[in-house]
């Protein structure tokens, strides 16, 4: 495990919205511990090196860090497809024409409802919603292809139905749904249930096959395994934490994931793959036959693998089975 194929990067903690949902509980204030630009460049290089093929430039919002641009520039020097995850609200003409000139090749961007009435509560700001799909029209017209991010939780899962036409009529690309894990703010936020998680997740596979468009179930590994019984390729496991997919935070620590926050070393301190390498917390995580519990008996644990930061925040243990799942013992 040289480097992951995908790493997102928590340029900052920092926010203009202050959303229920927040996974790093974002503040206003950036932290003066972020990671600088020069080191920054420094990491770039070494995953571009080590086989990393895709970094998500994320927040908090990306878009507050004055050199945002200039760190996608470094990535896309180095041969690195450079991505970036926004609210939205902060894109304008001005914006878009620097990310083309960056070379950021998509961008995705947060819608949780299809109405302002569900997304602004969701985004804790009256507005929030015109501000998103202004930014949305804004990509279109510099043709940036666009990828819409949605988290379910109960607040919204009944206009989930809503999304695919909706998504269609915005001309995204792609349709990434997040499933939610209780960590930041998203502890206070009541999650679907696991009969709302199973129903929309099967009517998630019809979208899935019929829409044209990208879609891609987030935290929802037991997705993988419905993918299999019907038939379908998939592309990889169903929890990539730690392997095919690293996060670092804005301070530089490594994560098996963003809403896994277990601390596995700092690029301040070592060369990233050092810790990726090296870290006992990741070794663990990659060794399949640590589960324990319903997911360490499945016969599709290889492939499904359960959703360890979900494990983690309700049971207190990253190897322990997946709250959500509603299988049976495999």
């Amino acid at each position: 495990m040289k480097a992951p194929f995908i790493l997102a990067w928590e340029l900052t903690r920092a926010c203009n919205l202050n959303c229920l949902h927040c996974r790093a509980s974002a503040t206003r204030d950036r932290d003066p511990q972020e990671i600088t630009t020069m080191q920054g460049q420094t990491l770039l290089k070494e995953l571009a090196t080590l086989g990393t093929k895709m970094v998500i430039l994320s927040g908090g919002e990306p878009l507050v860090r004055e050199d945002v641009f200039a760190l996608a520039r470094s990535g896309t020097s180095y041969g690195l497809r450079m991505t970036l995850a926004t609210n939205g609200s902060l894109v304008t003409p001005e914006i878009t024409r620097e990310m083309k000139a960056s070379g950021i090749a998509r961008v995705a961007v947060s819608l949780d409802g299809v109405t302002s009435a569900i997304h602004d509560q969701f985004r804790g700001r009256p507005g929030a919603f015109e501000l998103a799909l202004k930014g949305i029209e804004h990509l279109r017209t510099a043709d940036i292809p666009v990828q819409i991010n949605t988290t379910v939780a109960a607040i919204n899962i009944s206009q989930m139905s809503s999304f695919p036409p909706f998504i269609k009529s915005l001309k995204a690309a792609a349709w990434h749904v997040f499933f939610l894990v209780p960590t930041g703010r998203g502890h206070d936020l009541k999650p679907a249930t696991i009969h709302e998680y199973r129903t929309m997740l099967e009517d998630f596979y019809t979208v899935y096959k019929t829409s044209g468009i990208e879609c891609k179930a987030t935290c929802a590994p037991q997705f993988s395994r419905i993918l299999v019984e019907k038939g379908e390729p998939i592309r990889t496991k169903g929890c990539l934490a730690g392997e095919d997919f690293g996060f670092i935070s804005s301070t530089g620590s490594i994560q098996p994931c963003g809403f896994l926050a277990l601390p596995c070393g700092n690029i301040k301190e070592a060369p990233f793959a050092t810790h990726w390498q090296n870290s006992p917390e990741l070794k663990r995580l990659r060794d399949g036959m640590g589960l324990i519990g319903k997911c360490g008996r499945c016969t599709y644990k290889d492939l499904c693998g359960g959703c360890r930061a979900r494990a983690f925040e309700i049971l207190d243990n990253t190897l322990g089975t997946d709250p959500i799942c509603w299988f049976k013992d495999g």
